[in-house]
């Protein structure tokens, strides 16, 4: 049994203030607080730049629940039109950009005020979006590909054929490469971002490949099976492939990028990966039906969309080092 587990299972419930701990003598608490309530269907989770705002997007209401991490509370709420998928904060922590897959647009919202700006016009049926040196890339899975938006006109400018359904992207962390999970196809489409192009396409075991996150030159891939692939990106190679929870759909790598955090979303658990040995150091019960986590720009907690019960999970990452 590993730590999480075991502490779990020798304790008794006990309240403290807004969060349920589970207690012992010895140990004062497990790493999993109770779930903030946000709105219906929680499909994707980021932090501001500076960590005290926590941005939380529901499928089913079509609006943004806003965290505020110091108190743990829902502050405010941002209505959006329809079928928000995915969001991205600016660097700057200015906007925050979400999809909005039945009206092949980009909601923009400026978050200094919470409100909407001009949308964004991409592809077919958008997913996720990420921003990467200049640019924002946009997967549109009904279209298989990807639209280039330059960041500072907010305009589509180019776009790039993918493979079939892509739904997740990320950027490495020095900007040079992106990789899109094509989940129909099981393949992992490597773009060389400067020059606008495919330098590798990458067949995933296990097919299906749904999340994507980076430490260093090095991307994980979460896909069926019960697993993570491990891609050497420079080589477009498969290194090996991590056993996870049932349905992993939801990656983060904490900023130091010691740690991977997988979401399970068939067993309602998170998975905590050591990035070195490439192995499960711990797994964590949250809410139901996990699909999406994001980690604190400080390394020292994990937000965690509950989609099943419309909650948000936070995992102190502090507590699961000790």
């Amino acid at each position: 049994m590993n730590k999480a587990f075991a502490r779990i299972a020798a304790g008794a419930v006990m309240t403290l203030g807004a969060s349920v701990f589970m207690a012992r003598a010895e140990e004062a608490t497990t790493p999993v607080s109770a779930g903030v309530a946000v709105g219906t269907l929680p499909c994707d989770v980021a932090f501001s730049p500076d960590g005290r705002r926590v941005y939380v997007v529901n499928a089913v209401t079509q609006n943004v629940s806003v965290i505020d991490v110091a108190s743990g509370l829902v502050v405010g709420t941002i209505a959006l039109k329809e079928s928000p998928r995915k969001i991205a904060v600016s660097a700057d922590g200015a906007q925050a950009w979400v999809t909005l897959s039945t009206r092949n647009s980009v909601a923009v919202i400026d978050l200094a005020t919470g409100t909407l700006l001009a949308p964004i016009a991409v592809g077919h049926f958008p997913t996720s979006v990420a921003f990467g040196p200049g640019v924002a890339y946009v997967t549109n899975s009904g279209a298989h590909s990807v639209s280039i938006v330059d960041i500072a006109s907010r305009q589509a400018v180019a776009s790039i054929a993918v493979g079939d359904e892509p739904r997740a992207l990320a950027f490495s962390p020095n900007g040079t490469r992106a990789c899109v999970a094509n989940f129909r196809v099981g393949t992992v489409s490597i773009i060389d971002v400067e020059a606008g192009a495919i330098c590798h396409t990458i067949t995933v075991p296990g097919g299906f490949p749904s999340a994507i996150a980076f430490a260093g030159g090095t991307a994980f891939v979460a896909h069926g099976g019960g697993r993570v692939s491990v891609i050497d990106v420079g080589a477009g190679a498969v290194e090996c492939e991590i056993t996870v929870g049932s349905g992993p759909c939801g990656l983060a790598v904490s900023p130091d990028e010691r740690t991977l955090l997988v979401t399970n979303q068939n067993d309602d658990t998170v998975s905590v990966v050591d990035v070195a040995t490439r192995t499960v150091r711990d797994t964590v019960a949250v809410g139901l039906r996990p699909v999406a986590v994001a980690i604190s720009p400080d390394g020292t907690a994990a937000y965690v969309a509950d989609c099943g019960d419309s909650t948000v999970s936070v995992i102190d990452l502090e507590w699961l080092a000790i």
